[in-house]
């Protein structure tokens, strides 16, 4: 059993209080007036008032002792994560382009009570005065028009290069105009439904890996020079299978003409860009690209604020000094940087930056480091043995605070994040700053990826399981503890399969009284991340799948054989008519019961202790029963009409539905019909 709370001493001011003056009778009892009035009462009342105050101080020393025995095991609290949102910009009527500077601000068009939230673009974009007017995929003999569905921005989204791409197969992109001289960026959204394909630890796949295909991005030149090869700066698109960009420099000598399903005399000419496969590698895609759209004038942001330049203070040369940043949370330093402090000690050199440490347990008296607590953006130094002090520089040498210069600053950091910045689509609406030929900005997709600083208690409950897996990954337990602490990855639920292959799955055939199973493949190890999301069917992204396989790369058995993936989903939906109690509205009963069915038949929310559908969890056709039965307003089911339907097949009535142990349910809609007779 765990160990129970220990409280030092519970009494509250009343016990304290009661207790000193039932003392009264015995010690002095003369003193007969024990009204509030009484000079005497109101002294009984101040030191149980004090008393009261040093019993709390006591009680906080069990669970100072246990934070501080949580830093000696080197666990730490989980920053602030700031959200990531694609901001869609428009521009004024008649203008052709305008440049979105890297650090352009927007804000949510409402935040609330809180401050702002802010939102910063991560690089700079020319923005321009075209619409992707005409969206075309062909499969090497037809064109099949996505225009309509590139519009809706929605899943399950289209197959850009047809259902089975093959050579020659493209993607054609006509626009209104043609593109202005300068860089340009297409943005490409990979469709949510579409699975992730399986990733191993060790390394970037992504950079190691061939392409599926040899493709090739080209523009038309005119009827001379027909298509011509496109020059791309940077394609993160991975063959169009990634959410990522197409960034390019626009040809001088594009010409417009009528292609594909345009024929018309009423179609209008449009400047075209195409993706074309050259040459299939290999077997090619193993599962068709699915995009959900194609954006332009798109670039990423982040829930930060950059702050620069910000002088902090004058070192006065004595041991552990501090100094406070102006904005809070500060959020970790990004990959490649080593600090955001500099001093100038006065020889020449100028303000120099130091080196950011968790401590100063390793540093010696001339390592120039640092540390900052991130939460309260407090900056500390070193006392000259662990960690050099910052010189102290006087203007006068009158050795006097008023002729200090100020020597240290914070060259550059970011601060804000948390969970606020996770807004719904067409949220983050606000430009702080006018942009010239700019008219407006949005998210046309929901921001995501924001967390906030964990607390205590969470820290507390990981901190057993972090001291059994010593960060070494052993058992199945092991492997899904250590992928949910995966940086940078928001991963909400992990599972662990041993002995099981996800690119190699064999069935061991019934008989002899056992059921079908999969063949064991000793040394495998599969783990199974759900993301923490929004949707209805969480899916991981490839990016995050990537970051949990090299984490726990680092961790496994140097003979364990690691495999990351995505869950396998199964869609469940069900049918039922109730009878609602008289007095309860009908519509409010539906709605309640679409909201009960769709939190329970969930991967994060689902399952009777509502913490997530378990792997592999049966669909108990009683405890349905139940879900339905529990909703205010429904008096009863009418006989015969619940169905549990799964991925759109019925199954058998009245009877528990099994999974596989690797999959997981969740659902989009049910078939509700509430009557009252």
């Amino acid at each position: 059993m765990p160990l129970p709370q220990i409280n030092l001493d519970d009494r509250t001011f009343d016990d304290l209080f009661n207790e000193a003056r039932r003392r009264i009778a015995v010690y002095t009892p003369e003193w007969t007036d024990h009204n509030d009035s009484d000079p005497g009462i109101t002294m009984l009342q101040l030191f149980a008032w004090l008393e009261e105050m040093i019993l709390w101080r006591l009680n906080q020393v069990p669970a100072k002792n246990y934070i501080k025995f949580l830093e000696l095991v080197g666990l730490n609290l989980q920053p602030a994560s700031p959200a990531s949102a694609e901001l869609t910009f428009t521009l004024s009527k008649g203008a052709t382009s305008a440049i979105v500077p890297a650090g352009t601000q927007v804000s949510l068009a409402s935040s609330g009570d809180g401050p702002p939230v802010i939102f910063e673009t991560t690089g700079t974009l020319t923005a321009v005065g075209l619409n992707l007017a005409s969206v075309q995929s062909y499969d090497s003999a037809v064109f099949t028009s996505y225009t309509d569905a590139n519009s809706l921005q929605a899943d399950p989204g289209f197959p850009p290069l047809s259902a089975a791409p093959q050579t020659n197969a493209a993607l054609y992109l006509g626009f209104d105009g043609a593109f202005p001289p300068g860089q340009h960026r297409l943005s490409f959204y990979y469709s949510p439904s579409g699975t992730p394909a399986t990733v191993t630890g060790g390394g970037d796949p992504l950079a190691a890996a061939a392409p599926p295909v040899a493709a090739i991005w080209e523009y038309w030149a005119g009827d001379t020079q027909q298509w011509q090869p496109l020059t791309v700066d940077q394609d993160t698109t991975f063959a169009l299978t990634h959410t990522g960009a197409v960034t390019f420099e626009a040809p001088t000598d594009a010409q417009s003409r009528k292609l594909g399903l345009l024929t018309k005399p009423s179609d209008k000419p449009y400047w075209w860009l195409r993706y074309r496969i050259e040459d299939l590698l290999g077997a090619g895609y193993e599962n068709p690209p699915q995009l959900q759209g194609i954006l332009l004038n798109t670039i990423t942001a982040i829930n930060a604020v950059t702050a620069r330049e910000e002088l902090l203070g004058a070192s006065n040369g004595r041991p552990n000094q501090t100094f406070q940043l102006g904005h809070t949370p500060v959020l970790p330093l990004q990959t490649g940087v080593t600090g955001i402090v500099a001093v100038d000690e006065g020889d020449g050199n100028g303000y120099v930056t130091w080196t950011e440490v968790g401590d100063f347990d390793s540093a010696g008296p001339s390592d120039t480091v640092y540390v900052l607590d991130h939460p309260t953006g407090l900056i500390s130094f070193g006392d000259g043995e662990s960690g050099k002090i910052p010189r102290w520089l006087s203007g006068n040498g009158s050795n006097t605070d008023s002729a200090d210069i100020a020597n240290v600053k914070a060259t550059q950091y970011q601060w804000g994040g948390g969970a606020a910045g996770n807004a719904g689509a067409s949220q983050i609406t606000s430009l702080l700053a006018a942009i010239p030929f700019v008219q407006s900005v949005t998210n046309l997709r929901p921001s995501l990826g924001g967390q906030d600083e964990e607390d205590i208690a969470t820290a507390q409950d990981r901190a057993p399981m972090l001291l059994r897996t010593a960060n070494r990954a052993v058992t199945g337990d092991d492997f899904a503890f250590i992928a949910k602490e995966t940086p940078g990855a928001q991963i909400a639920r992990a599972q662990a399969f041993p002995l099981l292959n996800p690119n190699f799955r064999m069935k061991r055939p019934a008989g002899g009284g056992l059921p079908q199973a999969e063949v064991p493949i000793p040394g495998a190890v599969t783990i199974v991340v759900v993301p923490q999301s929004d949707l209805r069917m969480p899916m991981p992204t490839a990016g995050t799948l990537q970051l949990v396989a090299n984490w726990l790369d680092q961790h496994r058995l140097l003979t364990a054989e690691l495999f990351v993936t995505a869950p396998r989903y199964r869609q469940a939906s069900i049918q039922v008519a109730v009878i609602a109690n008289p007095t309860a509205d009908a519509g409010i009963v539906e709605a309640a019961l679409q909201d009960k069915l769709l939190a329970f038949f969930h991967p994060l929310t689902g399952g009777a202790d509502g913490a997530g559908w378990a792997f592999g969890g049966t669909i108990y056709f009683s405890e349905t029963y139940r879900q339905i039965l529990d909703t205010d307003g429904v008096s009863r089911i009418v006989t015969g009409s619940l169905k549990t339907y799964l991925d759109s097949v019925l199954t058998p009535e009245c009877q528990d539905v099994t999974l596989g142990p690797d999959e997981l349910v969740y659902s989009l809609d049910h078939t509700v019909t509430v009557t009252y007779s």
